[in-house]
């Protein structure tokens, strides 16, 4: 679709506006789906260089335009995971989580993301995603839902089940 130039300069200015306040929040989401945080950092960059590539075809359609980031977050990922499909499991990094603690304290904090880690990787991946997107990306159910494409009662649900699972995974994460 072709658009003025105004229209297009104001498109754009609402896409730097929607980097500054939510450039984080699809890292975080990224880092949760893959694990390496240098590299949820290079695709949140690639989403959004990838948007304003896309922004003549953005059609808002009452879809906000950080659900589209989101989508196209979504995209990445899945390009990305399907490209390194041979790496089975996902394993937080924990660099820089012991910066300025004692190595005892370090060293739990560690086997805590470990189990966290483990417990993630036996949820579903749509119990991973929308646990990435409400608590590592912090959207509300209703900006799942669009990004989703369910309604916000089914992403509840989801997110319910989600949190049960993960409890149990955790439960037995902590079994002797």
């Amino acid at each position: 679709m072709a658009r003025g130039k105004a229209e297009r300069i104001k498109l754009e200015e609402a896409l730097v506006d929607l980097y500054d306040t939510h450039y984080e929040k699809v890292a975080r989401y990224i880092f949760v789906r893959i694990g390496s945080r240098e590299d949820a950092e290079d695709l949140a960059s690639e989403t959004f260089a990838r948007a304003l590539k896309s922004l003549d075809g953005y059609d808002e359609r009452g879809l906000p335009m950080a659900a589209w980031v989101f989508k196209i977050a979504h995209n990445i990922v899945v390009d990305h995971l399907r490209k390194a499909s041979k790496r089975q499991v996902t394993h937080i990094e924990v660099s820089g989580a012991s910066d300025g603690i004692d190595p005892e304290e370090a060293a739990e904090v560690s086997d805590q993301i470990e189990k966290l880690t483990r417990a993630l990787d036996r949820l579903s991946a749509a119990h991973r995603e929308v646990i990435a997107l409400r608590f590592y990306s912090g959207l509300s159910s209703e900006e799942c839902a669009t990004i989703l494409g369910k309604k916000p009662g089914a992403v509840r649900e989801m997110q319910s089940a989600a949190i049960k699972s993960l409890r149990q995974g955790l439960s037995e994460e902590m079994e002797p």
